[in-house]
């Protein structure tokens, strides 16, 4: 999915690619990310909160100004989540101004694992013509999202550790 302009930016020759994760990395949705004994979330309650009243209760993180400022100079901002989308999160999304130019979620009863999907949904950035040599970089809270990416030549930020050194 692809989006209109938010705002004025600058234009750069030779973009970066930058690939941002939402829950835990740019969204505090922590209070709707109920885990299971084994510590994984669980997918049915988290579906089942993916109301309109539960998304806006979502807060941002710090590291969205960062988002906003890779945005406005130009970078290529790749909004990319394990969770699936509905019009509220995309409502949430916008009406808090988080600027992107291509959105990946999982598809509706998509269950690969996370790192796996993700790597799949962006894997065009690193082989396409157009993106194969512009420099990638991923944020991310996952350590297996990051390891996986990191291991493909992209640059890796810890959103979890950037995050609390900002809070």
């Amino acid at each position: 999915m692809q989006k209109t302009k938010f705002t004025n930016r600058i234009l750069k020759r030779k973009p970066r690619i930058l690939i941002y994760d939402l829950d835990g990395t740019i969204i505090n949705s922590s209070h709707r990310a109920i885990t299971n004994n084994d510590g994984s979330i669980n997918l049915d309650l988290w579906r089942e909160m993916s109301t309109k009243d539960y998304i806006f209760r979502d807060e941002l993180l710090p590291m969205y100004w960062q988002l906003v400022n890779d945005y406005k100079n130009g970078d290529i901002i790749v909004i990319c989540t394990a969770r699936e989308l509905n019009e509220h999160d995309l409502e949430f999304i916008h009406s808090m101004g988080i600027y992107y130019d291509y959105i990946i979620s999982r598809p509706i009863g998509e269950t690969t694992v996370d790192d796996v999907l993700k790597w799949q949904q962006c894997r065009h950035f690193f082989n396409l013509k157009q993106f194969k040599n512009l420099n990638k970089i991923i944020y991310d809270d996952n350590v297996k999202t990051l390891t996986r990416f990191f291991s493909k030549g992209c640059d890796i930020v810890n959103a979890r550790e950037w995050n609390s050194s900002f809070s």
